[in-house]
């Protein structure tokens, strides 16, 4: 149960870290920059399916805040085990 639990926590570490880098990637690279196209496709495996049941709020994506909203419960989770 041990390596479970550090194998999962280090998992949703490794994703909310993405998910910062992918946020302040979206603000200052370009779109078309290689890295930044992987880590799109990467990201929005997650993101799209929030973004499928959220509203849109004018131009604002909230679903980064969704996403690492749930990875913290997943962190609190994968904590008491």
């Amino acid at each position: 149960m041990g390596f479970l639990k550090i194998f999962l926590s280090l998992l949703v570490n490794a994703l909310s870290s993405l998910l910062l880098f992918y946020c302040v990637m979206s603000w200052f690279v370009p779109p078309d920059f290689p890295l930044r196209r992987w880590l799109d496709g990467f990201m929005n495996q997650f993101l799209d399916p929030i973004r499928r049941f959220m509203p849109s709020i004018g131009m604002f994506d909230l679903s980064p805040i969704i996403l690492m909203l749930i990875l913290q419960l997943l962190q609190r989770f994968v904590n008491r085990l």
